[in-house]
């Protein structure tokens, strides 16, 4: 099962700008930006990039994680841990 997570836009200044599913948890958001993308892709998660066809300028990418979200807290909970 996919979950989707949360999907992120990138600014004009080229930061993230996240947006999160109502299940995830603002602990659960901070332990996603602090750790990298590789780690998350080790760990479970899929990142599929977003772009526009109908405006160029805006791109990002959404975040699934390959599990339920009960599962991910526990992840997210050792991952933490490691960091």
């Amino acid at each position: 099962m996919r979950t989707l997570v949360a999907t992120a836009l990138y600014n004009s200044k080229g930061r993230e700008i996240y947006c999160i599913t109502p299940k995830v948890t603002a602990d659960q958001l901070k332990t996603l930006r602090s750790l990298s993308r590789e780690q998350l892709e080790d760990a479970g998660f899929t990142f599929i990039n977003i772009i526009s066809p109908e405006f160029h300028n805006i791109k990002g990418h959404a975040i699934f994680f390959e599990g339920h979200l009960d599962e991910m807290g526990k992840v997210l909970k050792s991952l933490k841990r490691g960091v």
